[in-house]
Parts: C-alpha cells; structure tokens; sequence
C-alpha cells in the first residue's frame, strides 16, 4: 500500500510517496486530488453502477407482500446510509 506525508511548504499543502521502511522519499510533489486518483487506482476494485429506478422496478415485481416490503426497507435503509456518506 503507498503511503503518502503531507508536506506544509509556505502554507501550501503537498504530498509525497514515503517508504517508511527506508525513511525515503520517492515521486514529485503531489496536491491532494492527485493522492486521491493514486489511492482510488489501488483501493477500488471493481466499479458498479447502480439503476435505482430498475431496482424498484425489480422489487415491485415481487409476488409477496412481505417479501416486496422488506425489499422497500432494505432499499430505503440503503438509500440513507448512501446520503450520510455525502
């Protein structure tokens, strides 16, 4: 996993790809949205997209009720939990 230091140079922030092992510096400088598109290529595996009006599509189709709403709750909770993230 790179590690990065962030580096306050003139009240400007940076960053810097940092082998603690060897106490070394490697790369440039870097702003942050660079480290974030670094971090996002290592850490995000696989990118799904999601048609929320196909889902409710699918749950509508349900035969039992239940089962149909306990789909809706789950949705829902995902929907939440989704908008707290932003």
């Amino acid at each position: 996993m790179t590690t990065f230091h962030r580096l306050i140079i003139d009240g400007e922030t940076y960053y810097r790809e940092v082998n603690e092992a060897a106490d070394t510096y490697h790369g440039e400088l870097l702003e942050q949205e660079e480290v974030i598109e670094i971090l996002l290529a290592e850490h995000v595996s696989q990118e799904i997209d999601v048609d929320g009006e196909k889902v409710r599509r699918y749950i509508e189709s349900i035969q039992t009720p239940l089962y149909r709403q306990v789909a809706r709750d789950y949705l829902d909770h995902l929907e939440r939990m989704v908008e707290s993230y932003n």
